[in-house]
């Protein structure tokens, strides 16, 4: 339920959903078990997993859902000894060298042969769409993996108008700018930890954790053209997390007072719990994301 790394995505018109709609929308695309020939599957699962009945967990103005994935583990150097072999006995016992589509098949027919009793391992991706202020917030430090979360919400309702929140902002620009002033936007503080990087794609990188980002060794960086592509930033001390140049915000941690804040909800009211903890999550995102919006100006870059 707490959300350790963000990719955020904002609606292009306003939007509100019943909640009996949305639900039978997830229902066409719920999660099932890979089949015996099924390499991986993907759909919908109870947003609260054991301790709730819904796929989606609608409170307040935020709705939460869950995707599940079960893929089949089939370690790719166990595949091609075994087609080498194949072919090697092939060639030994008809004289022959096998082509390439020769090759295909027969891989395709030892994938199908190990499918059924293959290893399988699955991982839950949790979001939350926020009705109010057009929100759409993946728990994901991948964009593949959140692309493919949005692709299934797509699907499931038939139309999803979203945008990546940050694509339009020189977040480079931005990062540097702060660094280099030692200044964050009014409710934000610079950590410790940053990534800097020559302007060439290909340019050498400065990892820093744990380093006084003020030094002279920092200001040297800069001066010489470095720019900032990653810096750890706290949030009024309640968040502390890493701000990338391609919007998204990772490693994120919460403010040990922030985390007991339902504490005293009992163990057996899990399901109590689990809804304070969205609540209280979901809330504290949006209100880092409002601010960090207003830190970051106008979306062309910094203000003139």
């Amino acid at each position: 339920m707490w959300f350790s790394n963000l990719i955020c995505y904002k609606f292009k018109q306003d939007v509100t959903y019943a909640q009996e709609d949305f639900e039978k929308a997830l229902e066409q695309d719920i999660f099932r078990p890979c089949g015996s020939q099924d390499m991986t599957t993907f759909g919908w699962t109870k947003a609260f997993g054991k301790h709730g009945q819904m796929l989606s967990h609608f409170s307040q103005d935020s709705i939460l859902v869950c995707a599940k994935r079960e893929e089949k583990v089939l370690p790719a150097a166990v595949i091609n000894e075994m087609v080498a072999e194949k072919i090697e006995q092939i060639e030994q016992q008809e004289n022959r060298p096998v082509k390439k589509k020769e090759k295909d098949d027969i891989k395709e027919n030892i994938l199908a042969t190990l499918l059924p009793q293959a290893f399988k391992k699955s991982s839950l991706q949790f979001a939350f769409i926020d009705q109010k202020s057009g929100w759409v917030i993946v728990n994901s430090a991948s964009f593949n993996k959140a692309e493919e979360l949005l692709a299934l919400l797509r699907k499931s309702l038939g139309t999803l108008p979203v945008v990546p929140a940050f694509a339009n902002y020189d977040l480079d620009l931005q990062l540097t700018h702060w660094l280099t002033e030692f200044s964050a936007p009014e409710g934000f503080a610079i950590g410790t930890d940053a990534e800097l990087q020559e302007p060439d794609d290909n340019g050498a990188q400065v990892k820093l954790k744990q380093h006084d980002l003020s030094s002279d060794e920092i200001k040297t960086h800069l001066e010489n053209g470095k720019r900032v592509t990653k810096l750890a930033l706290d949030w009024r001390e309640r968040v502390k997390f890493v701000l990338q140049n391609d919007g998204t915000l990772k490693r994120l941690s919460y403010a040990e007072a922030l985390k007991d804040q339902n504490a005293d909800i009992p163990k057996e009211d899990l399901a109590v719990k689990l809804d304070a903890d969205f609540i209280l999550v979901s809330e504290e995102i949006k209100e880092l994301l409002e601010d960090l919006t207003k830190g970051l100006g106008d979306d062309e870059g910094l203000e003139s």
